[in-house]
């Protein structure tokens, strides 16, 4: 994976190549969110973030913020991003 780091977060996350690279961007991503000021209005998105659970810590933007919040937006672009990367990157079950 090349680092980009004048593109978007959001872009970022939706070039990576493995699971590993996805994880390690994400934890950067959220120590800058963190240093930002965090999200500490959204009820349980710091304890979704420790656990990877990208889904939830997005839901709790919605549900605190609307899921059309200006002021939120490229942290919700950034969350479905590694929803989608993740999904991407899974390990297809064989039929």
């Amino acid at each position: 994976m090349r680092e980009h780091p004048d593109q978007p977060w959001a872009i970022r996350v939706s070039r990576v190549d493995s699971r590993e690279a996805l994880d390690l961007l994400m934890d950067a991503w959220y120590k800058g969110v963190m240093v930002g000021g965090g999200l500490n209005g959204a009820i349980g998105f710091d304890s979704h973030m420790v656990r990877r659970d990208w889904e939830s810590a997005k839901n709790s933007i919605e549900r605190t913020y609307g899921r059309s919040s200006r002021a939120h937006q490229l942290t919700l672009d950034t969350l479905s991003a590694a929803i989608q990367s993740r999904r991407m990157l899974s390990p297809r079950l064989a039929s």
